[in-house]
């Protein structure tokens, strides 16, 4: 799957509060609980995920079915690339470790392929958003592999993999900051707790694990 560098700029939310959460892998019942524990408001809040919305967890045939939701939005992560790279455009090795790491529940939906790997190809690799405060708060997968956030557009195939892929940031603990954005929130690589790095912060708490999701509101960052 060619992944396009898009960015869907989301703005201000001017009815409700946004927040920000990690990588969902199928618990859709728990983040739905920890919403309302939130008091998510489903007529004027948004949720943003970072990717990740499916495999491991028990209600990843559920999860595409918040991408019809208008309170709902997320980017594309590596578990959404390797679904349709390897079960619709059947290269082997992606299939083979798509199947070995949680997801081989699609094999009892084969139906409702076509729609999902539809869902899948509208994802954009980033969004953007803005807070009350002026602050603008990009999301996206993995990592950011470009120095400045006005190059998003320009990122080449092999800069849009590593944005869902890369973990060398993360693991070595780089604290660069990213020019041009306030802040840029990442999921995909597991963190018992939020951690920060330059102006970037890390929130899959593993939720597949059975532990509580991050959530962010953006306007307490």
């Amino acid at each position: 799957m060619n992944i396009q560098p898009r960015l869907l700029k989301l703005g201000l939310n001017t009815t409700g509060r946004d927040f920000v959460i990690g990588d969902i892998h199928g618990c859709v019942q728990a983040m739905q609980r920890q919403l309302d524990s939130l008091g998510f408001d489903y007529h004027a809040d948004r949720l943003i995920c970072v990717g990740d919305l499916i495999d491991r967890g028990p209600d990843s045939h559920h999860a595409f079915a918040l991408l019809d939701e208008d309170w709902f939005f997320s980017v594309i992560g590596n578990h959404e690339h390797l679904f349709v790279s390897g079960m619709e455009e059947h290269h082997p090795e992606h299939r083979e470790v798509f199947l070995s790491n949680g997801g081989e529940w699609v094999l009892d939906y084969r139906e409702q392929w076509p729609e999902w790997f539809r869902h899948i190809r509208e994802l954009p690799l980033g969004i953007e958003l803005e807070n009350r405060h002026g602050e603008r708060i990009g999301v996206i997968h993995a990592d950011y592999p470009r120095p400045h956030w006005q190059e998003f557009s320009h990122m080449s195939w092999h800069d849009a993999e590593r944005a869902i892929w890369a973990r060398e940031a993360f693991r070595y603990r780089h604290d660069h900051r990213v020019a041009g954005i306030d802040w840029l929130i990442y999921g995909h690589n597991v963190t018992g707790h939020e951690l920060r790095l330059g102006n970037r912060i890390y929130i899959d708490a593993g939720a597949y694990l059975g532990r509580d999701f991050i959530i962010k509101d953006i306007n307490n960052l």
